[in-house]
């Protein structure tokens, strides 16, 4: 067991044990995925090593905790589930690294889960080589130990940027009703359209992944690669809130440099081809193309702010 002890409001308050938080005793999955060790990082933040078969391994998530989680031990939480992008050294960290979320959520009632996508998973079970299967972890793995250890609800919500925003809508696609709202912030959400399968694979590649072994070959496989594809899957999307934001790559206001970042112009092609997509077939997202704006994590905090209500509103806790 788990005891952890931090400073606060200038003396020593001593954290529940893991018991208490769940975790260790029961939060165990149908495949046997279960939680092997729990560390208090700062209050309400927990660290959490996961033995997953789907990983073939060990691997970490990272847990905000709800402001009354000790105090309320029979409660069910809200979810949101943030995704870190690709070729990310912080991976499962970077979302409290780079952005203020563990303030903004400490006065929050929202149970906050940050898993790890490697450096270029795509938040995919790879058609070839036999590598982590991200999706089956993501999706059924942890979910199942979230809401059987951590006392997640069935109110949940997901957002990510870059490669997380396509994991965000992609999930949302491929298990309708799961997400009662998807955020994207500068995310590839058409991997069909021009170039993109050329950057997916460039990406891949940067990452020591071999070539074609996530969906295959864009050709040859095309059917795998429109099944994850949010703007192939928009059927999957109905009834689930969605927000969309992304810059064109020049640097603005939150830029430390003049630096033009194509990454994101990338991403706003994808983006907007999934935008029109997603309006013939009837859907309505919320939409901020900002224009001046580059591939970074100031944009990506803003964005999720600006995001908040809407995820907030579908979780059903104030914003």
């Amino acid at each position: 067991m788990v005891v952890a002890a931090v400073l606060l409001g200038g003396g020593l308050s001593a954290v529940p044990a893991s018991a208490d938080a769940g975790g260790l005793s029961n939060g165990v999955a149908d495949d046997g995925a279960r939680v092997v060790s729990e560390q208090f990082v700062e209050w309400q933040k927990l660290d959490i090593t996961i033995d997953s078969p789907a990983m073939k391994g060990r691997t970490p998530v990272r847990l905000l905790l709800p402001k009354d989680y000790f105090t309320q031990p029979n409660t069910k939480w809200p979810t949101l589930y943030l995704l870190h992008g690709c070729c990310e050294p912080q991976d499962y960290k970077s979302w409290t690294a780079f952005t203020d979320v563990y303030d903004f959520f400490y006065d929050k009632n929202v149970l906050v889960v940050m898993p790890s996508d490697g450096l270029a998973g795509y938040y995919s079970d790879p058609l070839r080589g036999g590598g982590p299967k991200y999706e089956t972890y993501h999706i059924t793995e942890l979910q199942q130990i979230i809401e059987r250890g951590y006392r997640g609800s069935s109110a949940r919500a997901i957002a990510g940027l870059s490669v997380g925003g396509f994991g965000a809508f992609s999930y949302a696609a491929r298990h309708p009703g799961m997400f009662k709202a998807a955020a994207s912030y500068s995310g590839l959400l058409d991997t069909l359209t021009l170039g993109a399968p050329t950057a997916v694979e460039w990406m891949r590649n940067q990452a020591g992944e071999a070539r074609y072994s996530l969906w295959g070959d864009p050709i040859l496989n095309r059917g795998t690669w429109a099944a994850h594809n949010p703007a192939s899957q928009l059927a999957g999307l109905r009834g689930t809130k969605l927000y969309v934001s992304c810059g064109d790559g020049r640097a603005a206001d939150l830029d430390q440099n003049d630096n033009f970042v194509w990454q994101e112009t990338a991403a706003l092609l994808t983006t907007q081809s999934f935008l029109t997509k997603a309006r013939l077939a009837g859907l309505s997202p919320t939409v901020r193309l900002y224009g001046k704006g580059t591939h970074t994590w100031p944009y990506w905090q803003r964005e999720f702010k600006n995001s908040w209500p809407l995820l907030a509103g579908a979780l059903g806790v104030p914003a």
